[in-house]
């Protein structure tokens, strides 16, 4: 074994009960889809609070969540005052389930494609996606499209954060050491989350599970984390990808609300160290009026 696997896995279970990667909320809302829906219900409040700060109205228009999943979030947009949601995602199986779940007229569920977004042109007055652009291949055609179904005028609220993040990698249950994907090559890291996957002390989630309720024999096999999955953009990649597709955008950088990184609050706006210091990032996009 690698002196670099051994160094990283006993730094994975040093802080594996923390709460530095994952709170004791974010870890609960792991166990089970209804649990986890209840806790992406909540982030509503997040972002309505981005929404109004920045100027992406809701009350009374046409709303696309772009990245919907099973309307979790779509549903409570209607609540807060929109008067239509269109919901787009490319997973049938949770579409399905947004329409089991969420049946309400002004509410639409539709499946979109890795490039394309089926909506009418200029029928949109404002979009929002929160925690799915990273996991865009290629932003610069799905950009194009969103822009295409936007009203001139028309804005987009997009949250995500820089493939520098701490933890970036979405690894959460198995890799709590920050910047390890910085620290080590992605095969040591995956290498280290496949032998905590099969340690004793591991707690599985949901996602371990197949769907029978079988625990997963196997998993992190491989030895890169493929763009596919996620596309690896730092915060200036998003910038260049807004600009490609005909976007004006503004970039809000959000300090990390850990207690364990209180002290990068000041370093969110240097522009080198943003990329590693931002615990979130909102970007506003809108659709010249002419």
């Amino acid at each position: 074994m690698w002196i670099s696997e051994e160094v990283l896995f006993r730094g994975v279970r040093a802080l594996y009960r923390t709460e530095i990667a994952h709170s004791t909320e974010m870890k609960e809302a792991q166990q089970n889809i209804e649990a986890s829906d209840a806790y992406r219900s909540t982030e509503i409040v997040r972002v309505l609070k981005a929404a109004e700060r920045y100027h992406v109205p809701i009350v009374g228009k046409t709303v696309l969540d772009f990245g919907c999943n099973d309307g979790a979030i779509s549903v409570r947009y209607l609540a807060e005052g929109a008067a239509r949601v269109v919901g787009v995602d490319i997973d049938e199986r949770a579409l399905a389930r947004a329409r089991d779940l969420h049946r309400d007229q002004r509410l639409q569920f539709v499946a979109g494609a890795v490039s394309t977004v089926p909506i009418e042109d200029q029928s949109i007055d404002s979009a929002v996606s929160c925690d799915v652009f990273e996991h865009v291949a290629e932003p610069v055609p799905i950009l194009k499209e969103l822009r295409r179904a936007l009203k001139p005028g028309g804005r987009m609220l997009i949250g995500t954060w820089s493939w520098w993040h701490p933890f970036a990698p979405h690894l959460w249950a198995t890799m709590p050491v920050p910047w390890a994907h910085m620290l080590f090559s992605e095969k040591t890291m995956l290498r280290v989350c496949r032998r905590v996957y099969h340690s004793s002390w591991y707690v599985p989630t949901m996602h371990d599970f197949d769907d029978s309720g079988r625990r997963l024999a196997d998993k992190y096999t491989n030895e890169t984390i493929a763009t596919e999955y996620l596309n690896k953009y730092l915060i200036r990649d998003f910038e260049r990808a807004f600009g490609a597709a005909g976007f004006q955008f503004e970039t809000y950088t959000v300090p990390f609300g850990s207690r364990y990184a209180f002290w990068t609050g000041p370093f969110v706006r240097v522009p080198w160290l943003r990329e590693f210091l931002s615990g979130y990032v909102w970007f506003v996009l809108t659709k010249p009026a002419a």
